[in-house]
């Protein structure tokens, strides 16, 4: 019997990635392709992590040439040709979306051809495409009932981490602005690294375009001092698991995969909603579990960088309460997203 070809595509690469990882886990006969970007911005900059991670399971990776709506709408139609001659080739028994303006031209074209297409929203207030998408589809899988899709290596971290050096007897701050870091959170973390380090360590992922400004920050520092203030571009699922099961707090944007990862895992967290994501999701994502007690949520307009400083110590002076709340959360939290996603596909191409 001929393998099924699934094809997944989406703007949401971490879901994918679990999903992915639950496939291989169930030893499932699929034969994958991935519809993805090649770059971080729609407009070019830093490569994206996609076509490494997805190339690393052996899977075929399509770069996709398209746009949002506004300025790049013109490369819609390059996008959509793309999508239609890859789809007509391979003749994917079903295509799963996870959402966003890369998966848009990929969702039409299979409904054109008549392909099934499975879409997973993160989102409570869907954006234009996944909108689109959404009336397309055959099945919507909501975050908010399933869950998000986790990757299994997040619950079980190695013993140490693989591609940086710690002092992991101090208490460890773990700062991120997500995949491609967030340059505006920065500015409030750089006048303070002296100050945050002087009795933690911080592991600082800060995305490809603000690399070399961290380590301009981490160069000035005291020789002694340095080996506490550690700086990434992007942390694999190795160091991430690990990161996330010795920090004692999370800083950093209020995604729905970060917010989804310290719910599961029971880290307390201070949010700093991205001010201008759509619908203003990031507010709503950490709303949730500043109301649990789990995390701080301070608006970036309102913030800097001394009240920064002064939200970090105020929460590290009550981090066993914010701790107890968090492991409530992470105990009810739900952890089947992946493979109830799997079962979706599976009844959609053996009906």
């Amino acid at each position: 019997m001929k393998q099924p070809i699934i094809c997944i595509t989406g703007g949401h690469l971490t879901p994918a990635l679990a999903v992915i990882d639950e496939i291989k886990r169930q030893k499932l006969l699929w034969k994958l392709v991935f519809i993805g970007r090649s770059h971080a911005f729609e407009g070019g900059g830093s490569p994206a992590h996609e076509e490494r991670l997805i190339s690393a399971f052996g899977i075929p990776f399509h770069a996709l040439f398209t746009g949002r709506q506004g300025p790049s709408m013109w490369k819609f139609p390059i996008g959509f040709f793309q999508s239609f001659f890859l789809l007509a080739s391979y003749r994917p028994k079903a295509v799963l979306s996870f959402g966003g303006y890369i998966a848009l031209p990929v969702a039409i074209a299979a409904w054109i051809l008549r392909i099934p297409i499975i879409t997973h929203e993160q989102t409570e207030d869907l954006g234009l495409a996944n909108a689109i998408i959404a009336r397309l589809a055959r099945r919507v899988l909501l975050a908010r009932e399933i869950g998000i899709p986790m990757r299994n290596a997040l619950f079980h971290p190695p013993g140490q981490p693989l591609s940086f050096p710690i002092d992991s007897k101090l208490p460890l701050i773990y700062i991120t602005g997500g995949s491609t870091g967030a340059q505006s959170l920065n500015a409030f973390v750089y006048p303070n690294v002296g100050e945050l380090i002087g009795h933690n360590a911080v592991i600082h992922q800060v995305g490809t375009p603000g690399l070399g400004e961290a380590l301009r920050v981490k160069e000035a520092l005291t020789k002694t001092m340095r080996s506490r203030y550690i700086v990434v571009s992007y942390l694999d699922i190795g160091d991430l698991s690990w990161v996330y099961h010795n920090a004692v707090l999370l800083i950093g944007r209020a995604g729905a995969n970060t917010v989804a990862e310290v719910s599961a895992l029971g880290l307390p967290a201070l949010f700093i909603p991205l001010p201008w994501a759509a619908g203003n999701e990031q507010s709503h994502n950490a709303a949730r579990l500043e109301k649990s007690g789990t995390a701080v949520v301070v608006n970036q307009h309102a913030l800097t960088p001394a009240s920064f400083l002064t939200h970090v110590f105020e929460l590290m002076q009550h981090l066993d309460t914010h701790r107890y709340a968090a492991k409530r959360v992470a105990l009810a939290y739900p952890r089947s997203a992946a493979s109830k996603i799997v079962d979706e596909v599976a009844r959609c191409i053996h009906p």
